[in-house]
Order: C-alpha cells, then sequence, then structure tokens
C-alpha cells in the first residue's frame, strides 16, 4: 500500500456527496487492509473496491488469475466486515477544527517542536512506516520515537499539504545534507487521521519519489512557496 493522490481516487468529480462517500469508503478500506488483510487481499480490496478495476485488469495487474483476484477479494471482504471500525469512530472533524490541527502540526514539526505535536495525538495513537514492519503504538512511545530519531533539530523539515487515501498527508522536505541553509529535499508522505479533533494514526511513507506524484517540487528553496492547510476544501 502507497499514498494516491485524491485527484486519483476520485476522478474528476466535484460533487460533495460523491467525494465524502468515497473518502469514507477509501478510509475504511485502508485501514483495514493494513490491520488485517495479506497483501494480496489489500491490493485486490483497493483496486476493486476502492479504484474501481475490473477483476480481469487486477488479474493482468497482479499476474494472477481472475478466479484467485474474485476469491481475494470476497476474503477480504468478509475480513472488512468482521474487523471494520465503526462508522462513528472515523467521522471527520469540521473544517475549522481540521485546519486548526493541520496548522499546529506543520509548524511543530518545522520547530521541531514534539511537546506541541505530542497535544495534537491521540492516546492511543499509532504511528507506522511502511514497508517497514515496526509500529509505535501510544503517545508516550510515539513522542520518544519522534524526538530521538524525527524531530531532535529544529528547522530541518519543511512541509506541503496535500491529501491522499481520502485524508490530510503532508509531503516532507528535509534539509539538503550538503549543509545548504536554503534548499530542502523531497523526504516523503505523513497520512494522518484524525478522530474526535485529535491525530490517531500517522503513516510515514519514507520514499523521495512519492512527493513527485503529488504534483509537487522535489525540491524546495527558502522562503518556501507551500501550500497551507487553511487552503484544503472538504
Amino acid at each position: 500500500m502507497q499514498p494516491a493522490p485524491d485527484s486519483l481516487l476520485y476522478g474528476a468529480t466535484d460533487d460533495p456527496a460523491v467525494v465524502v462517500s468515497h473518502r469514507s469508503s477509501v478510509r475504511l478500506a485502508f485501514v483495514a487492509a493494513l490491520q488485517h488483510l495479506s497483501p494480496l487481499q489489500r491490493a485486490v480490496l483497493v483496486l476493486r473496491d476502492v479504484l474501481g478495476w475490473q477483476a480481469r485488469e487486477v488479474a493482468e495487474m497482479l499476474g494472477t488469475s481472475t478466479a484467485a483476484v474474485n476469491s481475494a477479494l470476497q476474503r477480504a471482504r468478509t475480513q472488512l466486515a468482521e474487523t471494520r471500525p465503526a462508522p462513528e469512530a472515523l467521522d471527520e472533524p469540521t473544517e475549522p477544527e481540521v485546519r486548526d490541527v493541520l496548522d499546529r502540526y506543520m509548524s511543530a514539526f518545522e520547530h521541531a517542536d514534539v511537546d506541541a505535536l505530542a497535544e495534537l495525538l491521540r492516546t492511543d495513537v499509532e504511528l507506522e512506516m511502511p514497508p517497514i514492519p515496526t509500529w509505535f503504538i501510544g503517545r508516550d512511545t510515539v513522542r520518544e520515537f519522534l524526538t530521538r530519531v524525527v524531530l531532535h533539530t529544529p528547522d530541518q523539515w519543511r512541509l506541503a499539504y496535500t491529501r491522499a487515501n481520502g485524508a490530510p498527508a503532508f509531503a516532507l522536505y528535509m534539509r539538503a545534507p550538503d549543509g545548504s541553509s536554503g534548499s530542502f529535499q523531497a523526504h516523503g508522505l505523513d497520512v494522518l487521521s484524525l478522530i474526535g479533533g485529535r491525530i490517531a494514526r500517522i503513516v510515514a511513507f519514507n520514499d523521495p519519489t512519492l512527493v513527485a506524484k503529488f504534483g509537487l517540487p522535489e525540491t524546495i528553496t527558502e522562503p518556501p512557496t507551500l501550500s497551507r492547510p487553511h487552503a484544503a476544501t472538504t
């Protein structure tokens, strides 16, 4: 599983009802896929039920048979029905709440202010970095990891707002290793899930090549001209 731009997931529609419906299905499928499905099942589920591909197309892409795709989809749907989170647990906060959380997340990340960032996290927050099979669960655990590995030095990161997998996301840029004070290079994407106005999950894709797929530059310089969260729409 990798992050996909919302424009790919929703197509060209600007119907708010369609977008909201797609976001809900994308998020439910994505959460279940990450936690409970095999690699084949999660690929088939997303390609068939989220992106709407035909079984034959999925079989060709995955190098398998149509029968195998249909079987995997049936098993994935059964698993999804048994383990999907309650819909009310995934309700989106209001737009002002989203803007506030994302603004504060961006500021805390860029200033390496772990205390401020921790205030935005739920106590049961989860952090993962696919395909690395390591998870961090709980605010204190996530905070310790960010302090030790990611946010130990202020002014090392710049963030640009985007959306991925039907959720808020940030493209991450890291200061150039040559010591240049005004150059930041693409590092990857963080996809966030919010519950009750706090961050419940951070999925960090540490792959610099993903940034360009979202129509964002691979390198930025000071002063950064990045998209800000308040420009987002729901």
